[in-house]
């Protein structure tokens, strides 16, 4: 398997994937001693605004994604950040596509691992 780094990133997967049968998706990841889970929804409306949105769940993440039906993709501006774990960051980048008339989209995803020092990490007060 081969070592990808992008700055201070280290890339710990990454893939594409297509949703079956217009369904969601769910991507159940390892991180360190934890599993967290990532959900992705999908839907359309008429107002025809796209826009995504992140809730925490007991598992990990719902990924709520609107309007995402162009082929060009729609997707994170720039890496999400999904927690911490001792001295690493972990993060999500994503791009959904969805291609013709199926109800399918494909998702291109790359998980990161980042030293908190190698970001200047400070965590912000909740």
């Amino acid at each position: 398997m081969a070592q990808i780094r992008s700055g201070p990133a280290s890339v710990l997967d990454s893939g594409v994937v297509t949703t079956f049968a217009g369904q969601g998706l769910e991507l159940v990841v390892a991180l360190g001693p934890d599993h967290i889970a990532i959900e992705f929804g999908f839907r359309s409306d008429e107002t025809g605004g796209v826009g995504v949105s992140a809730r925490e769940t007991d598992r990990g993440y719902h990924i709520d994604c609107v309007n995402f039906d162009h082929p060009d993709g729609r997707g994170t501006a720039e890496p999400m950040l999904l927690g911490e774990i001792g001295a690493d960051l972990f993060f999500l980048h994503f791009r959904v596509s969805r291609y013709g008339r199926s109800d399918d989209r494909t998702v291109f995803y790359t998980l990161y691992r980042v030293v908190k020092t190698d970001v200047g990490w400070t965590p912000t007060p909740r």
